[in-house]
């Protein structure tokens, strides 16, 4: 599902004298008010409006969107969008008003918290970004990777996160690079010993400096809340019944009583979900994204969630939980190498 505008003769504000063109999906109108049903093949802006009670193109999309997934309309105003990049400053959209949009779903869960891929042609040129909204943390997470973006973390480094475009407040919406390049997910799950070594290795040593260099704002997250969210799925677990429900549980006790017994931990920033499905290698640039659950931390969770991640996809994709052990170990051992916390 897509939906693809192009723009002609635009003055943003004044909606009137905007034409809006639509392939595989949507709309040809003049100041958005009126539909007209759509076609496979794109439509050129003209000057003639489609008459009132035309068909509403979501009732005519000649294939059905993915189970679950509404379409695109009901989720982004594409009108607003382009209002947007024409308002902002040209330190951050240095591109001028774009003159066709293509917008394309990659995940949705509810209309506050959906991703898509947005393509953009301005003036000869065509720009890949990701949009993401966000019910309420949108503005942090922008914030926490403007200030990476500033602490070296660019487009140039071998350790590197998407660069941020901005956030639209009005929209929840944050805008950001798209990062073409090759999944570390797929190196783990396909690649063969060298490359997954090599692949641990350059996770790890972006790990390392993102504990070092990475913002140091907000409240750390208390030992306490990372109980409580282990109990929860400890509890999940026990709910199953069988030989898992008393491991689960013993394992918790562990965790619990050794909370107890800990010292003051160490607190660095922390990812929050650092995993290989978060990570793509674009040549030598290692970019790391998705910084949702950006917090201090002890910087053991993201260390022990990366270890976790490459046992799961052993168990799952590779027959054995043992599979990735080499690469674990070159996990630890460069990122501890690279500057790392002590991993025991």
């Amino acid at each position: 599902m897509e939906l693809l505008f192009t723009i002609a003769g635009i003055r943003i504000g004044d909606q009137k004298s905007t034409q809006i063109a639509v392939a595989r999906g949507s709309i040809s109108a003049k100041g958005g008010q009126t539909m007209s049903k759509h076609t496979d093949t794109l439509i050129e802006p003209c000057d003639t409006v489609a008459p009132p009670g035309a068909i509403s193109p979501e009732s005519t999309s000649p294939t059905a969107p993915a189970l679950g997934t509404p379409p695109v309309s009901t989720f982004i105003d594409l009108l607003e969008l382009i209002k947007q990049f024409g308002e902002l400053p040209s330190s951050q959209w240095p591109w001028g008003v774009p003159h066709e949009i293509q917008v394309t779903p990659l995940r949705w869960r509810r209309p506050t918290r959906c991703t898509f891929e947005i393509r953009i042609l301005t003036e000869g040129q065509s720009h890949q970004l990701i949009g993401k909204f966000y019910p309420i943390l949108g503005e942090g997470v922008y914030a926490v990777m403007e200030e990476l973006w500033r602490a070296g973390f660019r487009r140039d480094a071998e350790n590197s996160i998407p660069q941020p475009i901005a956030y639209l407040p009005s929209m929840r919406l944050l805008l950001q690079e798209k990062v073409e390049g090759l999944g570390a997910k797929e190196v783990f799950q396909h690649g063969d010993q060298p490359s997954r070594i090599a692949a641990a290795e350059r996770c790890a040593r972006w790990l390392a400096r993102f504990h070092a260099f990475g913002p140091r704002s907000g409240p750390p997250v208390p030992i306490e809340r990372v109980l409580r969210n282990t109990e929860r799925r400890w509890r999940v677990i026990a709910e199953l019944g069988g030989d898992m429900a008393a491991k689960s549980e013993r394992l918790f006790r562990r965790l619990e009583a050794a909370a107890r017994n800990l010292e003051t931990p160490i607190v660095r920033p922390c990812h929050g979900d650092f995993g290989m499905h978060n990570v793509i290698f674009e040549g030598k640039r290692t970019v790391v994204f998705d910084l949702d659950g950006y917090a201090l931390a002890d910087p053991a969770r993201d260390v022990a969630r990366f270890i976790s991640k490459l046992e799961r996809t052993g168990l799952d994709s590779l027959g054995s939980i043992r599979a990735l052990d080499r690469a674990v170990e070159a996990f630890i051992k460069t990122y501890v190498a690279s500057g790392g916390a002590p991993v025991a």
